[in-house]
């Protein structure tokens, strides 16, 4: 892999960490996450209950849940897909995950992401490493923190960065 490359991926990312917007945590989501991963528990399903018997005063969101954003948090962050000559990426792993504060429904949240490495790992594939911290508005302690790494597969002569729609 050519230093152009691994250079065009690191200005991507840029030096400075990047911020989301804010997103807004709902029950139909924290729902939906539920049902879809067969993990449905009252402190995040039952606000009813949650409001009596949880320590937190209502349901909150699952830490998968939080996890399960990133891409989310990716793409509104950056508007592309990928940086520019890059085919497609893999999830390849997550490290040093770690939940420090409940995130509540109904909070608003938004991703810290900074880029940690970006190592050519041969074959037109580059490994980037990310340290992404989610904020909870009003909150000292962050919601989720976590090392993402993503396998991005390169193009042999690069091609046009595709941009993703802006929500509303």
């Amino acid at each position: 892999m050519g230093r152009s490359m691994l250079n065009s991926i690191r200005e991507f990312y840029g030096d400075a960490p990047r911020i989301s917007d804010w997103l807004t945590v709902e029950q139909t989501a924290v729902d939906q996450f539920g049902e879809s991963t067969q993990a449905e528990d009252w402190l995040h399903n039952d606000p009813d209950r949650a409001r009596i018997e949880s320590p937190f005063g209502g349901t909150i969101a699952a830490g998968f849940w939080s996890v399960s954003l990133l891409t989310y948090f990716y793409r509104q962050t950056f508007g592309e897909e990928y940086p520019d000559g890059v085919r497609y990426a893999l999830n390849y792993g997550l490290d040093k995950v770690r939940w420090p504060a409940p995130i509540p429904v109904g909070a608003r949240i938004r991703n810290h992401l900074e880029l940690v490495n970006v190592e050519d790992r041969g074959g037109g594939r580059v490994l980037v490493t990310t340290y992404n911290r989610i904020e909870i508005e009003g909150v000292e302690k962050p919601g989720m923190i976590a090392q993402w790494r993503t396998m991005m597969v390169c193009d042999a002569g690069g091609r046009e960065r595709r941009s993703l729609p802006r929500a509303c």
